[in-house]
């Protein structure tokens, strides 16, 4: 058995726990019950495990959740993220998914993006990841064209012969465009 297939078990059975929590119990209780880290290596950050994405960075001392904002709909794709910024203050933004360029956005944009069209595994996190790097994002907020960084580590992993990879980026990239 692989690594990701014991992590992959574990994350459900964890979600469809919670799921069933919050069904028992009203949304309050279940409030008070979730996860909020306060610091990471000596780096106050805040991942919650009731957001349905979570990340943060020692390099940019920025953690971001996001949430579907209580006036989401399909017609209109508006998340909510909250996180602390690179100097520990907690900051809170709306942000309306049908209105992201791929080509201009910032990180926390560009993974919402990624949320609205469906991608959220293990493997497409890390894509993003190493998007960011290639991009040389100095914090999450910063605006730069992710479409091109995704064609530059597209090319590196055609160089690679990693075709698995390639075709998996490729994928997520057309995705965005749409």
């Amino acid at each position: 058995m692989s690594v990701s297939a014991v992590n992959n078990a574990g994350a459900n059975s964890y979600l469809q726990q919670n799921a069933a929590y919050k069904a028992e119990n009203n949304e309050e209780k279940f409030e008070k019950k979730v996860m909020t880290c306060v610091s990471v290596g000596g780096q106050k950050c805040m991942l919650r495990s009731d957001a349905l994405l979570s990340y943060a960075s020692p390099q940019t001392k920025e953690s971001v959740n996001i949430y579907r904002a209580d006036n989401y709909s399909k017609e209109n794709p508006v998340y909510k993220i909250i996180g602390l910024d690179a100097d520990g203050n907690k900051f809170e933004k709306e942000i309306d998914a049908s209105k992201i360029n791929p080509r201009h956005c910032s990180y926390n944009e560009l993974m919402v993006l990624s949320v609205e069209k469906g991608h959220m595994s293990d493997k497409e996190r890390l894509h993003a990841v190493a998007v960011r790097d290639k991009a040389g994002a100095e914090s999450f907020f910063d605006r730069k064209n992710y479409l091109t960084f995704i064609q530059a580590v597209m090319q590196d992993q055609m160089t690679m012969g990693n075709w698995s990879a390639f075709l998996s980026y490729r994928k997520w990239m057309e995705s965005l465009s749409r």
